[in-house]
């Protein structure tokens, strides 16, 4: 991964731009200035995303001692020993460069994977399974067009085998992906109507994934599935088709059997006229189809069935995603225990910069497995990672990594255990309160017994919160928006049910505009949390004026009292105190209305010097209904009558804005300098255009705690409401009204999901407990997790059982369920 500027210079045709350093090494490239670990080794590109541009940040990345620097812009008075690469799209010299690193690489076998589902899953599975050569892989799920580049710029002389997942979302959007992987095998996974809304079909969305397979010399697909096989056939039907399946017509193996039990499937399939049977540990649809697409890899490999049956069967559904938990001793955990390679460590550390916030940071993490790398190697460059990223303590596991205290950075603790058995046992000595810890290893030493250890189990009932979805939502209306527009995140009552603290840390990272809250010790715990950017308070409390000047909170002024008592706390000093002025256009709720206009303008001209306005706005009262448009025209029309009257008036133009997730949907003419986004953020959608287009962030999950029989005689419950009509079983759940589960979801009104299929709720919820009638089911077990809602059980579902609206299902959630993050 190391070459000189020249050759850069070369990939990008600008050689006859002047390189104050042709011979300046690459081997680090990077899009984000908060990444950087050898910034004078790095070549960043200066990419415009939908919520920011990547040229703002060139002076931080030379300031960071970055030297090579890509961007379409001309930049004046650059430092004299800046390499400086102008280009007419920084995105396609990205992929540019990847692609002549991969063709660098002549003799590495690529497999290529896409398709709607599986993609992750199988291609670790693949890494895990694979021992037999060197694998080099994307980390997590870099699929996407920056993704692949970054993933591709790992490839080493000694890798003998690539395995690239490439997503696409829209058309014309997979023939980069092709041309920097050019794979020699293909995999198609399956083909749903997920993420749909970039193409006009299903046949479109195929024909467009399936351009990865342009010069693939073999494919592997699902040959039951007819529309993908007819497509594949007509398109590539020269190339070497390997289907499977339960059709004989299949021409890589057929499945005759499959017999499932509580915990796993026995599949028999037929393979060159043998008949060999698998053991998967696992029952569920999915994971069996990633499984059989993983056997056809291995049998196209040439590796032997006994291989195959031992590696499968060691396998597990592993967490694809950072987990960020809470833990014991007010901790937080980052737990990434499933793997250790160094690009996914690197993706880990970031994470837990992100989120450590004013705790210590601390890494938990064991020997990695980077084939093809001695010992010494690998730790060198783990030891250059902390000692990039502010650690203070490292506790590492196993001999191999016995060495890297050596190379940390001085004032870096370090403790060493031969064993995760040996590390368990020391645990409690280690002085791990109010820390942010990460831990992160191969699954060999079986690091989620720490993770177990150290965190809070005070409520097994969790809710989820995706962090990769609160950012593709953010994409969603970012690109929605005029150029200049910006986005308030509401984030009032812990973040719908999220918790504030870490879902600002994130918004922060993705560069929001500005954070609202409802009330001021809100703002101060974000504060305190060290969150710097903007935050507005929606319904400041007088009594919190020196809160609000001391952590620099920004109040919502609704009323002149108001005004005028923060007037008088701020005296005579000219402290240009920043304050949002709301107009009430007709909702009648807080906010001032015409009569109130020359008096407020009035005292903001005499104290000028003490407030500074950063914007005035409104709240609409019914954006998301049709009906009600004319009134919504209305107060829009009110707000900039109010607004041109203020701003003229006082001298200058503040912002203006008005609309919220519903409307920034619905009137795009509207968008004015701000939209504050809230419900839409996390996926809801009250309009219902943008449903099909946003990600669900939220997942409540409890479990089984008891399974008992039942007649149909016997009845159920708080005053028995709860009657079954044939003899079965129930199973009771460790979740009730207290943890925010409402009882009108009771006797029927809601069903829960386990293990794939819907149980209704029988009698009336507990305070702490419900239960769910399961009839005779026999795969049920205590422990099995219960889905209450999730990615493909809407909350909707819910809030309709219970007669109410997703906010209040989500701010009902009480602080006693733990709370978890993941993130890609």
């Amino acid at each position: 991964m190391i070459c000189i500027a020249q050759q850069i210079a070369h990939v990008l045709q600008i050689e006859n731009q002047d390189l104050p350093n042709p011979d300046a090494r690459i081997s680090h490239l990077s899009m984000d200035t908060r990444k950087l670990i050898h910034p004078e080794e790095t070549l960043f590109f200066s990419l415009k995303g939908s919520m920011h541009d990547g040229h703002s940040f060139i002076r931080d990345a030379i300031n960071k001692g970055v030297k090579n620097i890509v961007a379409e812009q001309k930049i004046d008075n650059l430092p004299s020993n800046v390499n400086y690469y102008q280009v007419p799209d920084s995105l396609k010299a990205l992929q540019a460069v990847a692609a002549w690193h991969k063709s660098r690489y002549p003799n590495l076998t690529t497999l290529a994977i896409t398709g709607s589902n599986g993609k992750t899953t199988i291609k670790e599975w693949l890494y895990q399974m694979i021992t037999d050569r060197k694998v080099v892989k994307n980390p997590k799920s870099y699929n996407s067009q920056t993704g692949v580049a970054l993933s591709l710029w790992q490839i080493q002389e000694d890798d003998q085998f690539g395995i690239f997942e490439a997503g696409i979302s829209k058309q014309n959007e997979m023939v980069a992906l092709e041309a920097m992987i050019k794979p020699d095998i293909g995999l198609f996974t399956t083909l749903t109507d997920a993420h749909a809304e970039g193409f006009t079909s299903l046949e479109k969305k195929l024909t467009e994934k399936l351009i990865l397979f342009k010069h693939c010399q073999t494919i592997i697909y699902n040959g039951d599935e007819t529309l993908i096989d007819t497509i594949i056939r007509q398109i590539y039907p020269k190339k070497r088709l390997l289907s499977w399946g339960k059709n004989p017509e299949n021409t890589l193996f057929q499945v005759v059997g499959q017999t499932l039990t509580d915990k796993q499937a026995y599949l028999t399939i037929v393979y060159k006229n043998q008949h060999y049977e698998y053991i998967v540990p696992f029952t569920d649809k999915a994971s069996i189809q990633n499984a059989l697409h993983s056997i056809a890899v291995m049998l196209l490999l040439g590796i032997h069935h006994d291989e195959i049956q031992k590696k499968l069967y060691s396998i597990r559904n592993i967490p694809m995603r950072l987990e960020l938990i809470f833990g014991t001793y007010n901790n937080i955990l980052v737990n990434d225990t499933y793997n250790a390679d160094l690009q996914s460590f690197r993706i880990a550390m970031d994470f837990l910069d992100q989120q450590a916030g004013m705790r210590d940071k601390v890494v938990i993490l064991s020997a990695f497995m980077q084939m093809g790398m001695t010992n010494e190697e690998i730790n060198q460059n783990i030891a250059d990672i902390i000692n990039d990223h502010q650690i203070k303590e490292v506790i590492a596991v196993g001999e191999a990594i016995n060495s890297l205290g050596k190379l940390l950075n001085k004032g870096i603790s370090f403790q060493h255990a031969d064993h995760t058995e040996t590390l368990l046992d020391k645990l409690s000595k280690y002085p791990l309160q109010n820390k942010a810890i990460l831990i992160k290893g191969a699954r060999k030493f079986e690091l989620e017994r720490i993770t177990q250890a150290l965190s809070d189990k005070a409520h097994t009932a969790i809710l989820e919160t995706d962090l990769q979805a609160i950012e593709h939502n953010l994409r969603i209306f970012s690109n929605h928006l005029n150029g200049h527009t910006k986005i308030i995140a509401i984030i009032k009552a812990s973040a719908y049910g999220s918790g504030s603290e870490e879902l600002a840390k994130f918004l922060e990272f993705k560069k929001v505009s500005f954070l609202a809250v409802a009330f001021v010790d809100e703002g101060v715990q974000l504060r305190k949390a060290g969150i710097k950017i903007p935050i507005i308070i929606l319904n400041p409390d007088i009594n919190g004026i020196p809160e609000m000047v001391k952590y620099q909170l920004e109040p919502e002024i609704y009323d002149l009292q108001q005004l005028e008592e923060l007037i008088s706390y701020l005296g005579n000093q000219t402290s240009n105190f920043k304050i949002h002025l709301k107009m009430d256009t007709g909702m009648f709720r807080l906010g001032f209305v015409e009569e109130d206009l020359p008096q407020l303008c009035n005292l903001l001209i005499k104290h000028s010097a003490q407030i500074n306005i950063q914007s005035i706005f409104s709240h609409l009262s019914s954006s998301e209904d049709p009906q009600d448009d004319t009134y919504t025209h209305l107060q829009a029309k009110t707000l900039v009558t109010y607004y041109a009257y203020i701003s003229d008036k006082i001298g200058y133009k503040p912002a203006k804005h008005i609309l919220n997730s519903s409307g920034i949907i619905r009137f795009p003419e509207y968008h004015f300098d701000f939209v504050r986004l809230g419900l839409g953020l996390y996926g809801i959608d009250g309009t219902n255009i943008f449903a099909d287009k946003l990600e669900k962030v939220h997942t409540l999950k409890a479990s089984v705690v008891q399974i008992k029989l039942i007649k149909a005689s016997e009845t159920v419950g708080y005053n028995r409401r709860g009657k079954v009509t044939k003899d079965g079983k129930i199973a009771i759940i460790n979740i009730g009204y207290a943890d925010g589960l409402m009882r009108l979801a009771g006797n029927g009104n809601f069903n829960v999901r386990i293990r794939g299929r819907e149980y209704p709720i029988i009698g009336n919820i507990c305070m702490d407990l419900t239960i769910i009638d399961i009839g005779n089911d026999e795969n049920i077990q205590i422990g099995d997790e219960v889905l209450i809602f999730g990615k493909d059980k809407p909350i909707e579902d819910l809030a309709n059982a219970c007669q109410t609206i997703p906010y209040e299902i989500l701010t009902r959630i009480s602080g006693r369920i733990k709370r978890s993050y993941i993130n890609e």
